[in-house]
């Protein structure tokens, strides 16, 4: 299978193909150290462990789609389909913020904030994506 050519259905590889895991790593530890700083009263694991993972697949997304290393067919898919692309960092957050959300929020509680985790990063990377993207590359 191949990313060219309309091949709309591969998100997740497009991403591999050009994620910077350095920074995405970055990030998501500064946040979640931060997020557990100013939960440290509390002693709570599950709210910084769900925000570090936010912050891996939104900066990891965003940094695939803006920065010029990877695979060249990725970046050129991943700014011909910006939505698609963009939900495989969504369904990553929104899978690692719903695990990280069950003992705390519950059943029901752990899917409504997986799916707006998810919806906001879709929403943030899909625009970020449509202006920025790569499409002549």
């Amino acid at each position: 299978m191949t990313l060219e050519r309309g091949n709309s259905l591969m998100p997740v590889h497009a991403a591999t193909l050009m994620w910077p895991t350095g920074i995405a790593t970055g990030a998501g530890v500064v946040a979640g150290g931060l997020s557990f700083l100013t939960a440290l009263p509390a002693i709570t694991i599950a709210g910084p462990i769900g925000t570090a993972i936010f912050f891996f697949a939104l900066v990891g997304g965003g940094v695939a789609l803006l920065g010029s290393r990877g695979d060249r067919r990725a970046r050129r898919w991943a700014g011909q389909y910006p939505w698609r692309f963009a939900a495989g960092p969504a369904a990553l957050a929104g899978v690692g913020v719903a695990a990280t959300s069950l003992l705390s929020a519950g059943f029901f509680g752990a899917i409504f904030a997986g799916l707006g985790a998810a919806a906001v990063i879709w929403v943030i990377l899909g625009i970020v994506g449509m202006v920025a993207g790569n499409k002549s590359t």
